[in-house]
Protein backbone atom coordinates (compact mmCIF):
# COMPACT_ATOMS: atom_id res chain seq x y z
CA UNK A 1 0.00 0.00 0.00
CA UNK A 2 2.57 2.46 0.66
CA UNK A 3 4.33 1.88 -2.74
CA UNK A 4 1.39 2.67 -4.62
CA UNK A 5 0.87 5.99 -2.65
CA UNK A 6 4.35 6.78 -3.30
CA UNK A 7 4.29 6.07 -6.65
CA UNK A 8 1.32 7.64 -7.61
CA UNK A 9 2.35 10.45 -5.64
CA UNK A 10 5.72 10.85 -7.68
CA UNK A 11 3.50 9.95 -11.31
CA UNK A 12 1.73 12.83 -10.25
CA UNK A 13 4.53 15.58 -10.31
CA UNK A 14 6.45 13.71 -13.29
CA UNK A 15 2.59 14.07 -15.26
CA UNK A 16 2.15 17.29 -14.50
CA UNK A 17 6.30 18.82 -15.34
CA UNK A 18 5.56 22.00 -16.04
CA UNK A 19 7.94 26.57 -14.17
CA UNK A 20 9.48 31.28 -11.60
CA UNK A 21 13.07 32.30 -11.15
CA UNK A 22 15.22 29.81 -12.56
CA UNK A 23 18.87 29.48 -12.77
CA UNK A 24 20.25 29.32 -16.52
CA UNK A 25 23.66 28.37 -17.64
CA UNK A 26 25.44 24.91 -16.91
CA UNK A 27 29.17 26.69 -16.32
CA UNK A 28 27.67 29.15 -13.37
CA UNK A 29 25.80 26.63 -11.77
CA UNK A 30 28.90 24.51 -11.13
CA UNK A 31 30.80 27.21 -9.54
CA UNK A 32 27.80 27.53 -7.05
CA UNK A 33 25.82 29.76 -9.14
CA UNK A 34 28.64 32.94 -8.40
CA UNK A 35 29.40 34.51 -11.91
CA UNK A 36 27.72 37.75 -11.33
CA UNK A 37 31.08 39.73 -11.86
CA UNK A 38 32.66 36.87 -14.77
CA UNK A 39 32.77 38.07 -18.18
CA UNK A 40 33.98 36.81 -21.53
CA UNK A 41 31.37 34.09 -22.30
CA UNK A 42 27.58 33.64 -23.17
CA UNK A 43 26.38 32.94 -20.18
CA UNK A 44 26.67 36.62 -19.05
CA UNK A 45 23.22 36.84 -21.21
CA UNK A 46 21.95 35.04 -17.89
CA UNK A 47 23.92 35.99 -15.15
CA UNK A 48 25.40 39.43 -15.86
CA UNK A 49 25.45 41.24 -19.17
CA UNK A 50 27.75 43.63 -18.75
CA UNK A 51 30.24 40.68 -19.07
CA UNK A 52 29.09 40.22 -22.81
CA UNK A 53 32.50 43.17 -23.86
CA UNK A 54 35.44 41.28 -23.18
CA UNK A 55 36.60 37.18 -24.23
CA UNK A 56 36.19 35.45 -27.27
CA UNK A 57 34.76 36.87 -30.44
CA UNK A 58 32.27 33.94 -30.96
CA UNK A 59 30.73 31.77 -28.18
CA UNK A 60 27.60 29.31 -29.08
CA UNK A 61 26.23 27.38 -26.25
CA UNK A 62 23.42 24.55 -26.64
CA UNK A 63 22.64 23.46 -22.98
CA UNK A 64 20.09 21.32 -20.91
CA UNK A 65 19.36 21.20 -16.87
CA UNK A 66 16.72 19.59 -14.67
CA UNK A 67 16.77 20.18 -11.32
CA UNK A 68 13.99 18.71 -8.10
CA UNK A 69 13.89 20.21 -4.89
CA UNK A 70 12.11 18.82 -1.56
CA UNK A 71 12.24 21.99 0.32
CA UNK A 72 11.68 21.94 4.09
CA UNK A 73 12.80 18.18 4.84
CA UNK A 74 9.29 16.79 3.44
CA UNK A 75 11.22 13.50 2.76
CA UNK A 76 11.52 13.35 5.90
CA UNK A 77 8.08 14.14 6.79
CA UNK A 78 6.29 11.91 4.22
CA UNK A 79 9.05 8.83 5.32
CA UNK A 80 7.59 8.71 8.99
CA UNK A 81 3.99 9.21 7.95
CA UNK A 82 4.26 6.17 5.99
CA UNK A 83 5.76 4.57 9.15
CA UNK A 84 2.99 5.86 10.87
CA UNK A 85 0.15 3.90 8.85
CA UNK A 86 2.63 0.42 8.77
CA UNK A 87 2.13 0.88 12.88
CA UNK A 88 -1.33 1.96 12.78
CA UNK A 89 -1.84 -1.36 10.65
CA UNK A 90 -0.46 -3.18 13.81
CA UNK A 91 -2.36 -1.80 16.00
CA UNK A 92 -5.29 -1.63 14.17
CA UNK A 93 -4.69 -5.44 13.56
CA UNK A 94 -3.84 -5.91 17.32
CA UNK A 95 -7.28 -4.70 18.35
CA UNK A 96 -9.18 -6.48 16.15
CA UNK A 97 -7.42 -9.85 16.25
CA UNK A 98 -6.22 -9.51 20.01
CA UNK A 99 -2.92 -8.98 20.62
CA UNK A 100 -0.28 -6.83 21.77
CA UNK A 101 1.42 -3.73 21.48
CA UNK A 102 5.12 -2.73 22.19
CA UNK A 103 6.31 0.90 23.17
CA UNK A 104 7.88 1.52 20.15
CA UNK A 105 4.57 1.02 17.62
CA UNK A 106 3.34 3.91 20.41
CA UNK A 107 5.71 6.03 19.89
CA UNK A 108 5.69 5.60 15.79
CA UNK A 109 1.70 6.26 15.65
CA UNK A 110 2.02 9.52 17.49
CA UNK A 111 4.96 10.82 16.04
CA UNK A 112 3.19 9.71 12.44
CA UNK A 113 0.46 12.53 13.91
CA UNK A 114 3.24 14.83 14.29
CA UNK A 115 4.55 15.18 11.09
CA UNK A 116 1.49 14.83 9.89
CA UNK A 117 0.74 18.67 11.35
CA UNK A 118 4.26 19.58 10.31
CA UNK A 119 3.85 19.18 6.86
CA UNK A 120 1.32 22.19 6.55
CA UNK A 121 4.15 24.37 8.17
CA UNK A 122 5.41 27.09 5.85
CA UNK A 123 8.27 26.17 3.19
CA UNK A 124 7.34 22.31 2.50
CA UNK A 125 6.99 21.24 -1.04
CA UNK A 126 8.19 20.00 -4.11
CA UNK A 127 9.78 22.53 -6.36
CA UNK A 128 10.86 20.68 -9.89
CA UNK A 129 12.74 23.05 -12.46
CA UNK A 130 13.93 22.24 -16.17
CA UNK A 131 15.27 24.69 -18.60
CA UNK A 132 17.31 24.45 -22.30
CA UNK A 133 18.20 26.48 -25.27
CA UNK A 134 21.16 27.93 -27.39
CA UNK A 135 22.81 31.52 -27.06
CA UNK A 136 25.28 32.73 -28.94
CA UNK A 137 27.38 35.74 -28.28
CA UNK A 138 28.96 37.85 -31.07
CA UNK A 139 31.46 40.16 -29.93
CA UNK A 140 29.53 42.11 -27.41
CA UNK A 141 25.92 41.19 -28.95
CA UNK A 142 24.22 38.07 -27.72
CA UNK A 143 20.59 36.35 -28.38
CA UNK A 144 19.32 33.77 -26.58
CA UNK A 145 16.24 31.15 -26.86
CA UNK A 146 15.14 28.96 -23.82
CA UNK A 147 12.21 27.31 -23.03
CA UNK A 148 12.02 27.15 -18.96
CA UNK A 149 9.70 24.97 -16.65
CA UNK A 150 9.32 25.31 -13.16
CA UNK A 151 6.35 23.83 -11.30
CA UNK A 152 5.70 24.16 -7.40
CA UNK A 153 3.44 21.27 -5.76
CA UNK A 154 1.98 22.61 -1.83
CA UNK A 155 0.68 19.63 -0.04
CA UNK A 156 -2.10 20.60 3.16
CA UNK A 157 -3.27 17.93 5.10
CA UNK A 158 -6.50 19.06 7.16
CA UNK A 159 -6.40 16.39 10.21
CA UNK A 160 -9.63 18.19 11.52
CA UNK A 161 -12.35 15.18 10.55
CA UNK A 162 -14.71 13.46 12.68
CA UNK A 163 -13.58 9.61 13.73
CA UNK A 164 -16.30 9.27 15.89
CA UNK A 165 -16.17 8.74 19.81
CA UNK A 166 -16.42 5.52 21.57
CA UNK A 167 -15.69 4.29 25.04
CA UNK A 168 -12.82 2.40 25.63
CA UNK A 169 -13.10 -0.05 28.73
CA UNK A 170 -11.14 -2.73 30.08
CA UNK A 171 -11.17 -5.85 31.56
CA UNK A 172 -9.01 -8.75 33.24
CA UNK A 173 -8.50 -11.13 30.29
CA UNK A 174 -9.84 -14.77 30.71
CA UNK A 175 -6.94 -17.34 32.51
CA UNK A 176 -4.25 -14.47 33.19
CA UNK A 177 -4.86 -12.82 36.42
CA UNK A 178 -2.20 -10.49 35.39
CA UNK A 179 -3.10 -9.18 32.20
CA UNK A 180 -5.55 -6.54 30.79
CA UNK A 181 -7.30 -6.00 27.60
CA UNK A 182 -8.57 -3.03 26.08
CA UNK A 183 -11.48 -3.22 23.79
CA UNK A 184 -13.80 -1.05 21.91
CA UNK A 185 -17.25 -2.69 22.75
CA UNK A 186 -17.92 -4.36 19.08
CA UNK A 187 -16.56 -7.16 17.58
CA UNK A 188 -12.63 -6.52 18.62
CA UNK A 189 -10.93 -8.95 20.26
CA UNK A 190 -8.65 -6.12 21.99
CA UNK A 191 -5.42 -5.25 22.58
CA UNK A 192 -3.75 -7.47 25.33
CA UNK A 193 -1.03 -6.40 27.26
CA UNK A 194 0.72 -8.96 29.89
CA UNK A 195 1.34 -7.08 33.13
CA UNK A 196 4.83 -8.47 34.26
CA UNK A 197 7.77 -7.48 36.29
CA UNK A 198 10.83 -5.83 33.82
CA UNK A 199 13.07 -9.06 32.30
CA UNK A 200 15.67 -6.15 31.35
CA UNK A 201 16.85 -3.77 34.42
CA UNK A 202 19.46 -2.29 32.41
CA UNK A 203 16.15 -0.24 31.09
CA UNK A 204 14.90 0.09 34.47
CA UNK A 205 15.11 4.60 34.32
CA UNK A 206 13.98 4.20 30.87
CA UNK A 207 10.87 2.28 32.19
CA UNK A 208 10.25 4.91 35.13
CA UNK A 209 10.21 7.32 32.54
CA UNK A 210 7.62 5.17 30.32
CA UNK A 211 5.86 5.09 33.48
CA UNK A 212 5.33 9.09 33.14
CA UNK A 213 4.38 9.03 29.09
CA UNK A 214 1.41 6.28 30.47
CA UNK A 215 0.09 8.67 33.29
CA UNK A 216 -0.21 11.71 30.51
CA UNK A 217 -2.26 9.25 28.03
CA UNK A 218 -4.69 8.22 30.64
CA UNK A 219 -4.96 11.73 32.08
CA UNK A 220 -5.50 12.96 28.35
CA UNK A 221 -7.82 10.33 27.55
CA UNK A 222 -9.82 10.42 30.40
CA UNK A 223 -10.11 15.09 29.48
CA UNK A 224 -11.91 13.71 26.67
CA UNK A 225 -14.27 11.62 27.99
CA UNK A 226 -12.82 8.39 27.92
CA UNK A 227 -13.27 6.11 30.65
CA UNK A 228 -10.28 3.95 31.71
CA UNK A 229 -10.76 1.23 34.13
CA UNK A 230 -8.91 0.99 37.35
CA UNK A 231 -6.89 -1.91 36.93
CA UNK A 232 -5.46 0.10 34.14
CA UNK A 233 -4.96 3.31 36.42
CA UNK A 234 -3.22 1.64 39.52
CA UNK A 235 -0.74 -0.20 37.23
CA UNK A 236 1.05 2.18 35.15
CA UNK A 237 4.51 0.21 35.92
CA UNK A 238 3.07 -3.20 34.74
CA UNK A 239 1.65 -1.72 31.95
CA UNK A 240 5.45 0.20 31.04
CA UNK A 241 7.27 -3.25 31.43
CA UNK A 242 4.63 -5.16 29.40
CA UNK A 243 5.48 -2.54 26.96
CA UNK A 244 9.37 -2.55 27.09
CA UNK A 245 9.52 -6.53 27.53
CA UNK A 246 7.50 -7.40 24.51
CA UNK A 247 9.84 -4.36 22.12
CA UNK A 248 12.53 -6.42 23.24
CA UNK A 249 11.43 -10.02 22.63
CA UNK A 250 10.61 -8.48 19.11
CA UNK A 251 14.13 -7.57 18.98
CA UNK A 252 14.01 -3.85 19.06
CA UNK A 253 17.38 -2.36 20.51
CA UNK A 254 17.74 -1.01 23.97
CA UNK A 255 18.52 2.80 22.30
CA UNK A 256 15.12 2.26 19.61
CA UNK A 257 13.64 2.15 22.89
CA UNK A 258 14.94 5.29 24.66
CA UNK A 259 14.80 6.91 21.62
CA UNK A 260 10.59 6.12 21.75
CA UNK A 261 10.23 6.66 25.18
CA UNK A 262 11.71 10.48 25.35
CA UNK A 263 9.06 10.98 22.32
CA UNK A 264 6.12 9.86 24.43
CA UNK A 265 7.38 12.12 27.03
CA UNK A 266 8.01 15.31 24.55
CA UNK A 267 5.89 18.05 25.91
CA UNK A 268 5.79 19.77 22.62
CA UNK A 269 4.51 16.36 21.07
CA UNK A 270 2.12 15.81 24.12
CA UNK A 271 0.54 19.24 23.37
CA UNK A 272 0.28 18.72 19.78
CA UNK A 273 -1.66 15.19 20.49
CA UNK A 274 -4.21 16.93 22.58
CA UNK A 275 -4.80 19.77 19.87
CA UNK A 276 -4.59 16.87 17.36
CA UNK A 277 -7.41 14.99 19.32
CA UNK A 278 -9.21 17.79 20.29
CA UNK A 279 -9.71 18.93 16.70
CA UNK A 280 -11.10 15.70 15.51
CA UNK A 281 -13.28 15.43 18.45
CA UNK A 282 -15.30 18.82 17.67
CA UNK A 283 -15.14 18.93 14.23
CA UNK A 284 -18.38 17.82 12.65
CA UNK A 285 -17.28 17.07 9.06
CA UNK A 286 -16.17 14.23 7.41
CA UNK A 287 -14.07 13.02 4.76
CA UNK A 288 -16.65 14.58 2.34
CA UNK A 289 -15.65 17.85 3.27
CA UNK A 290 -12.46 17.27 4.59
CA UNK A 291 -10.01 20.23 3.05
CA UNK A 292 -7.01 18.07 2.34
CA UNK A 293 -5.45 19.68 -1.01
CA UNK A 294 -2.21 19.14 -3.04
CA UNK A 295 -1.81 22.85 -4.94
CA UNK A 296 -0.14 23.13 -7.93
CA UNK A 297 1.01 26.45 -9.88
CA UNK A 298 3.55 26.58 -12.11
CA UNK A 299 4.32 28.40 -15.53
CA UNK A 300 6.19 27.26 -19.07
CA UNK A 301 7.64 29.71 -21.11
CA UNK A 302 9.63 30.46 -24.17
CA UNK A 303 12.38 33.82 -23.45
CA UNK A 304 13.57 35.17 -26.32
CA UNK A 305 16.56 37.02 -25.12
CA UNK A 306 18.42 40.12 -26.55
CA UNK A 307 21.45 41.84 -24.90
CA UNK A 308 24.32 43.83 -25.49
CA UNK A 309 27.37 45.67 -23.12
CA UNK A 310 29.74 48.61 -23.87
CA UNK A 311 33.13 49.73 -22.07
CA UNK A 312 31.50 52.97 -20.74
CA UNK A 313 34.77 54.26 -19.15
CA UNK A 314 38.24 52.48 -18.57
CA UNK A 315 37.60 49.25 -16.95
CA UNK A 316 34.37 50.06 -16.34
CA UNK A 317 31.47 47.73 -18.44
CA UNK A 318 27.31 48.56 -18.73
CA UNK A 319 25.25 45.90 -20.18
CA UNK A 320 21.30 45.28 -20.87
CA UNK A 321 19.39 42.52 -21.53
CA UNK A 322 15.52 42.75 -22.61
CA UNK A 323 13.33 39.74 -22.61
CA UNK A 324 10.25 38.54 -24.66
CA UNK A 325 8.54 35.82 -22.81
CA UNK A 326 5.62 33.97 -24.38
CA UNK A 327 4.11 31.31 -21.85
CA UNK A 328 1.45 29.02 -20.40
CA UNK A 329 0.41 28.69 -16.53
CA UNK A 330 -0.69 26.11 -14.55
CA UNK A 331 -2.94 25.99 -11.30
CA UNK A 332 -4.64 23.24 -9.77
CA UNK A 333 -6.17 22.76 -6.22
CA UNK A 334 -6.58 19.71 -5.96
CA UNK A 335 -8.65 18.88 -2.67
CA UNK A 336 -8.39 14.77 -2.30
CA UNK A 337 -11.93 14.21 -0.62
CA UNK A 338 -14.13 16.76 -2.18
CA UNK A 339 -12.69 16.39 -5.89
CA UNK A 340 -16.32 16.54 -8.11
CA UNK A 341 -14.76 17.90 -11.44
CA UNK A 342 -12.23 15.17 -12.20
CA UNK A 343 -9.72 16.17 -14.43
CA UNK A 344 -8.47 13.23 -17.06
CA UNK A 345 -5.11 14.20 -17.53
CA UNK A 346 -4.43 12.37 -20.75
CA UNK A 347 -7.22 14.30 -22.51
CA UNK A 348 -5.28 17.42 -23.62
CA UNK A 349 -7.94 19.11 -24.30
CA UNK A 350 -9.61 19.23 -21.64
CA UNK A 351 -6.63 20.00 -19.33
CA UNK A 352 -5.87 22.95 -21.14
CA UNK A 353 -9.31 24.41 -20.84
CA UNK A 354 -9.76 23.91 -17.17
CA UNK A 355 -6.11 24.25 -16.01
CA UNK A 356 -4.17 26.14 -18.63
CA UNK A 357 -3.81 29.67 -19.63
CA UNK A 358 -1.67 31.53 -22.27
CA UNK A 359 0.26 34.67 -20.92
CA UNK A 360 3.39 36.34 -22.32
CA UNK A 361 5.89 39.27 -21.00
CA UNK A 362 8.23 41.68 -21.26
CA UNK A 363 11.80 41.16 -18.51
CA UNK A 364 14.98 43.59 -18.50
CA UNK A 365 18.28 42.76 -16.75
CA UNK A 366 20.70 45.22 -16.05
CA UNK A 367 24.19 44.85 -15.11
CA UNK A 368 27.75 46.62 -14.29
CA UNK A 369 30.87 45.23 -13.77
CA UNK A 370 34.11 47.19 -13.59
CA UNK A 371 37.83 45.43 -13.67
CA UNK A 372 39.85 46.23 -10.15
CA UNK A 373 43.78 47.67 -11.27
CA UNK A 374 44.92 44.95 -8.45
CA UNK A 375 48.50 43.60 -9.93
CA UNK A 376 48.92 39.76 -10.62
CA UNK A 377 45.07 38.78 -9.73
CA UNK A 378 42.51 39.60 -12.02
CA UNK A 379 40.17 40.90 -10.23
CA UNK A 380 36.49 42.45 -11.05
CA UNK A 381 33.59 43.37 -9.01
CA UNK A 382 29.97 43.17 -10.71
CA UNK A 383 26.67 44.18 -9.79
CA UNK A 384 23.30 42.91 -11.54
CA UNK A 385 19.57 43.75 -11.53
CA UNK A 386 17.46 40.92 -12.65
CA UNK A 387 13.60 41.01 -14.08
CA UNK A 388 13.86 44.61 -13.21
CA UNK A 389 10.31 45.50 -14.34
CA UNK A 390 8.92 42.20 -12.40
CA UNK A 391 7.37 40.49 -15.38
CA UNK A 392 4.13 38.51 -14.56
CA UNK A 393 2.49 35.97 -15.70
CA UNK A 394 -1.68 35.33 -15.65
CA UNK A 395 -2.27 32.04 -12.96
CA UNK A 396 -5.10 29.68 -14.96
CA UNK A 397 -8.75 29.49 -13.20
CA UNK A 398 -7.80 32.42 -10.46
CA UNK A 399 -6.90 36.31 -10.97
CA UNK A 400 -3.57 35.23 -8.72
CA UNK A 401 -1.03 36.64 -10.61
CA UNK A 402 2.70 34.77 -11.12
CA UNK A 403 5.55 37.67 -10.98
CA UNK A 404 9.54 36.44 -11.98
CA UNK A 405 10.36 38.50 -8.85
CA UNK A 406 13.26 41.22 -9.21
CA UNK A 407 16.45 40.44 -7.33
CA UNK A 408 19.66 42.15 -6.99
CA UNK A 409 23.27 40.42 -6.46
CA UNK A 410 26.69 41.26 -5.93
CA UNK A 411 29.68 39.81 -6.49
CA UNK A 412 33.43 39.70 -6.84
CA UNK A 413 35.66 36.92 -9.05
CA UNK A 414 39.27 36.60 -8.73
CA UNK A 415 41.68 34.95 -11.44
CA UNK A 416 45.50 34.01 -11.22
CA UNK A 417 46.86 33.21 -14.52
CA UNK A 418 43.67 32.24 -15.98
CA UNK A 419 44.76 28.93 -14.36
CA UNK A 420 43.13 29.29 -10.97
CA UNK A 421 40.13 31.62 -10.58
CA UNK A 422 37.69 32.16 -7.17
CA UNK A 423 34.63 33.84 -7.68
CA UNK A 424 31.69 34.89 -4.51
CA UNK A 425 28.11 35.81 -5.41
CA UNK A 426 25.76 37.30 -3.01
CA UNK A 427 21.99 37.85 -3.14
CA UNK A 428 20.98 40.96 -1.40
CA UNK A 429 17.39 40.58 -1.76
CA UNK A 430 15.20 37.17 -0.86
CA UNK A 431 12.77 35.81 -3.05
CA UNK A 432 9.61 33.80 -3.48
CA UNK A 433 8.66 30.58 -4.85
CA UNK A 434 6.08 28.47 -5.38
CA UNK A 435 6.31 26.61 -2.55
CA UNK A 436 4.31 29.15 0.06
CA UNK A 437 6.88 30.24 2.61
CA UNK A 438 9.87 28.94 1.18
CA UNK A 439 12.18 31.97 0.07
CA UNK A 440 15.44 32.04 -1.74
CA UNK A 441 18.47 34.64 -0.79
CA UNK A 442 21.73 32.57 -1.99
CA UNK A 443 25.28 33.38 -1.02
CA UNK A 444 27.46 30.99 -3.56
CA UNK A 445 31.33 30.26 -3.90
CA UNK A 446 33.32 28.76 -6.80
CA UNK A 447 36.29 27.68 -7.29
CA UNK A 448 37.65 26.95 -10.90
CA UNK A 449 40.65 25.29 -11.80
CA UNK A 450 42.04 25.36 -15.32
CA UNK A 451 45.11 23.57 -16.01
CA UNK A 452 46.76 23.29 -19.73
CA UNK A 453 46.02 20.79 -22.01
CA UNK A 454 43.69 19.13 -19.51
CA UNK A 455 39.78 19.24 -18.69
CA UNK A 456 38.66 22.40 -16.16
CA UNK A 457 37.42 21.38 -12.64
CA UNK A 458 35.06 23.10 -10.77
CA UNK A 459 33.57 23.20 -7.16
CA UNK A 460 31.16 25.28 -5.85
CA UNK A 461 28.71 26.16 -2.63
CA UNK A 462 25.29 27.63 -2.49
CA UNK A 463 23.66 28.56 1.35
CA UNK A 464 20.22 29.68 1.15
CA UNK A 465 20.40 32.27 4.02
CA UNK A 466 16.22 32.81 3.62
CA UNK A 467 15.65 29.31 4.79
CA UNK A 468 17.11 27.06 7.52
CA UNK A 469 19.40 24.30 6.65
CA UNK A 470 18.68 24.92 3.01
CA UNK A 471 22.44 24.30 0.87
CA UNK A 472 23.87 22.65 -2.26
CA UNK A 473 26.87 21.39 -3.27
CA UNK A 474 27.41 22.17 -7.12
CA UNK A 475 30.68 20.70 -9.11
CA UNK A 476 31.49 20.31 -13.08
CA UNK A 477 34.03 18.86 -15.83
CA UNK A 478 34.83 21.22 -18.50
CA UNK A 479 36.48 19.20 -21.63
CA UNK A 480 37.91 21.37 -24.58
CA UNK A 481 38.66 20.05 -28.17
CA UNK A 482 39.69 22.48 -30.64
CA UNK A 483 36.70 24.87 -30.77
CA UNK A 484 34.70 22.46 -29.45
CA UNK A 485 32.95 22.65 -25.39
CA UNK A 486 31.72 20.15 -23.46
CA UNK A 487 30.94 20.61 -19.89
CA UNK A 488 28.96 18.13 -17.44
CA UNK A 489 27.61 19.66 -14.24
CA UNK A 490 25.57 18.36 -10.99
CA UNK A 491 23.89 20.16 -7.85
CA UNK A 492 23.18 18.06 -5.03
CA UNK A 493 22.72 18.48 -0.55
CA UNK A 494 22.82 14.51 -0.07
CA UNK A 495 20.40 13.68 2.60
CA UNK A 496 19.91 10.28 2.86
CA UNK A 497 15.95 9.86 3.33
CA UNK A 498 14.40 5.93 3.51
CA UNK A 499 11.13 6.46 1.76
CA UNK A 500 9.93 2.53 2.29
CA UNK A 501 11.57 -0.46 2.65
CA UNK A 502 12.78 -0.92 -0.99
CA UNK A 503 13.64 2.64 -1.83
CA UNK A 504 16.07 4.94 -0.27
CA UNK A 505 16.61 8.65 -1.53
CA UNK A 506 20.28 10.27 -1.09
CA UNK A 507 19.36 13.72 -1.89
CA UNK A 508 16.59 16.35 -1.02
CA UNK A 509 18.01 18.69 -3.84
CA UNK A 510 19.43 17.53 -7.02
CA UNK A 511 20.60 19.13 -10.31
CA UNK A 512 22.29 17.64 -13.53
CA UNK A 513 22.93 19.57 -16.38
CA UNK A 514 24.87 18.94 -19.83
CA UNK A 515 26.63 21.85 -22.30
CA UNK A 516 27.66 21.52 -26.07
CA UNK A 517 29.74 24.58 -27.44
CA UNK A 518 31.63 26.30 -29.96
CA UNK A 519 34.40 29.19 -29.25
CA UNK A 520 36.85 30.23 -31.23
Amino acid sequence: MKNKIITLYLIFLIHNFVSAQISYGNKPLSLGSAYTANYGDVYSIYTNPAGLYDGKIFDLKLDILASANFTGNILYNVNQIVDCAEKYNKIRDAQQYGGSLDVTQISALFNGIKNLVEINKPGKGVIIQANGGIGVKIKNYAFSVRNVSNIGLKPYIDTGFSLGVSTISSTPAPLVLNSLKFVDGGSYKGVEITTDTLKYPQLESTRDELVHAIGWIVSTLENFGVEISSEVKSNYEGVANALINLAKDNGVSDEEIKNAVTQLNDKNLQELITTFVNNMLNKKSSFVNNESALVLKGVNYTEISLATSYEIIDNLFLGAVVKYLIGKTVYYNFKVFQEKDKIDFNDIAEFENKLVRNSQAVGIDVGTIYKLPVPVVETSVGLVIKNLLEPEFTLASTDEKLKLPRQVSIGVSGKLLKIISLNIDYDLNKIETFVEGYDVQNLGLGLEINPPFLPSLRVGYIKNLAYENDQLYTFGLGIKIFVVNIDIVGAMYPQETKISKDLTLFANNLSVGFTLGVTF
